[in-house]
């Protein structure tokens, strides 16, 4: 009875908190710009960033200001049909710069594409923000680099991010498991299908190839291989609705002034560290 009661007051009390989030105004930094730097405005720049002989195209949305800014390294999935660039303009209008690239052997991105290709572009692209004229030319503020990633852009933000503890924060964005994709033979065969018909941008590569590349691979391509003891910095979403209970439960921390985090056995969730990007 006693777990019942509890249950019913978190329940409730997460309903209070619901209702009281959606009356607050939605921050104007998803849908409208603030006021223009007419020095230093904010603009969408077409730029290549270069990968092992190959000039990856990729959009750079830089942030208005003339003081350098946070810049995330946006990841699309595979093949990329969705880019999230609505997402790439809010995070702009808050005053972070953004990259976003296709990997090489995509969307006519000259070179073949593969997994072990894809994290090889990701990691140049994090070069190329480190990169002391680009840092300058774009106004970036190296120390405060976050990787974002959806689906296949996911892993490859959780497994680039690992590798890289200078890394300010990551998000995986239901983020695929390639460790994982071959385990179900029905659930492998029905995700071939499906991938079989949306390759069309992708070249030098089929699907049953991809396929064979993470099971070759699945120990380390697998979600918590590529967490490693990285997970403090990382933010999973699995939807929009997990973002909204995150966010919940930022407004009860908050609430209650103290610290409220769940644990699990890679450390303390969420992220404190995230939330401070985010929120």
């Amino acid at each position: 009875m006693r777990s019942v009661r509890q249950r019913t007051v978190v329940v409730a009390l997460l309903g209070i908190l619901w209702a009281h989030l959606r009356a607050q105004q939605l921050p104007s930094a998803v849908i409208a710009d603030g006021p223009t730097d007419k020095k230093s405005p904010p603009a969408i720049l077409g730029i290549t960033v270069p990968s092992h002989g190959v000039e990856m195209d990729a959009t750079f949305y830089l942030a208005g200001g003339a003081n350098p800014h946070g810049t995330v390294l946006l990841l699309h999935g595979l093949p990329g049909y969705e880019i999230n660039g609505d997402l790439a303009q809010s995070i702009r209008r808050a005053g972070w710069n953004v990259l976003l690239f296709h990997y090489r052997g995509t969307w006519g991105t000259a070179g073949t594409f593969s997994q072990s290709a894809a994290i090889e572009d990701t990691a140049e692209a994090v070069r190329f923000l480190r990169d002391p004229a680009n840092i300058a030319k774009y106004r970036i503020e190296p120390r405060s680099l976050v990787v974002i990633g959806h689906s296949f852009g996911g892993f490859l933000a959780g497994y680039v991010g690992s590798h890289d503890s200078d890394i300010k924060a990551i998000a995986m964005i239901s983020a695929v498991n390639l460790g994982k994709i071959n385990i179900d033979p029905k659930e492998r065969d029905t995700r071939l299908k499906r991938w079989d018909t949306q390759l069309q941008p992708v070249r030098g590569v089929t699907a049953t190839e991809l396929f064979a590349e993470a099971e070759q691979h699945a120990k380390r391509l697998g979600l918590y291989a590529v967490g490693g003891t990285q997970w403090n910095r990382v933010l999973c979403c699995s939807s929009k609705l997990t973002i909204r209970i995150m966010l919940i439960w930022k407004r009860l921390r908050r609430l209650f002034g103290k610290r409220m985090p769940l644990r699990s056995k890679r450390g303390p969730w969420p992220p404190t560290i995230v939330f401070q990007i985010i929120g």
